[in-house]
Order: structure tokens, then sequence, then C-alpha cells
């Protein structure tokens, strides 16, 4: 009888966490960056829309460039369209990822987000950094929520930015 109660307590429990409203995950983030580039002397940015930026719809990538823009900034940068030290693209989609069961012979596909950040110098129009992470935007989110999950994949991204030696 005490094992059929601690069972039940810890299915409840499953069910509770379950249920509970998703919070924005935690991912791995990935840089690169050229050693020999100077990124102390960078005091200046701005955007340059490519054609991945555009698989990002409007409303976030503004919200997108809003939170890079207060993160740069308060790093004492400064975007300004003329002559900036380096251009920002942003990059964002998705791609397929399958979960494979082990037990049964199944597995689901579905899709993942991501958004890239890379910087240009703009005197070689040479990549000198990039940063990327999952960021999972889906149509049932509220915009709030997207808020929250470009924040922290904007903050988790631009901790690497300047990269320290």
């Amino acid at each position: 009888m005490k094992a059929l109660r601690v069972c039940m307590a810890v299915c409840l429990l499953a069910l509770a966490v379950g249920c509970a409203s998703p919070r924005p995950a935690h991912h791995k983030v990935t840089f690169d960056y050229d050693v020999d580039y100077d990124f102390q002397r960078v005091q200046t940015y701005d955007w340059v829309t490519m054609p991945g930026t555009l698989k990002i719809n409007r409303f976030d990538r503004i919200r997108i460039e809003e939170t890079v823009d207060k993160h740069l900034t308060a790093r004492g940068l400064r975007r300004t369209a003329e002559h900036p030290d380096i251009y920002i693209i942003m990059y964002g989609g998705t791609f397929k990822q399958a979960d494979l069961t082990v037990l049964k012979i199944d597995y689901e596909v579905y899709e993942v987000g991501r958004l890239k950040l890379a910087v240009y110098d703009t005197k070689s129009n040479k990549e000198v950094w990039w940063s990327e992470t999952r960021a999972d935007l889906f149509h049932r989110m509220t915009p709030e929520e997207k808020q929250e999950v470009i924040m922290l994949a904007v903050q988790r991204i631009l901790d690497y930015y300047p990269p320290q030696p």
C-alpha cells in the first residue's frame, strides 16, 4: 500500500511538471572568430539585411535588432550608418531534427529554430566573428513569450562578443 502511494505521488508530480508553462530552454552556443582581428578598435556598427535575414519575420527582426542594440550600447558601441567599423548580419530559420525512440520503432521529426549573429569588418568585408544558438519561436507564442526567447538567445550569443583572448 505504501508503494502504491509513493507511485501515485511520483505520477502526480510528473503530471504537474509536464503541465507547467514552458520556459525557454538553455541551449548550447557555438561561436568562432578571427584571432588576428583587433576587436578593441571597434566603436561603431550598423545592421545589414541579407537574404538569410528575411527568413525571420519583420516583428522578430525588430525585436532582435532592438535587443542587440541595447546590449551593444551598454558596452559602449554606437550604431551609425556613416562609416561604421563593423556590420552585423542576423541569420535565422529552422532546421529539421529527429527524436528516435529506443524501444519502439518510432520517430518524430520537428523543426528547431536558430539565431546566428555575424560580424563583418567594413574595410575588408570579411567575417570576423559569429555566434549562434537555438531560438525556438512558435506561432502559438505570445509576443511577450517571443521577446523572452529572443532576449535570452541574444544575451547568450553576445556573452561571446567581443571574444576574450
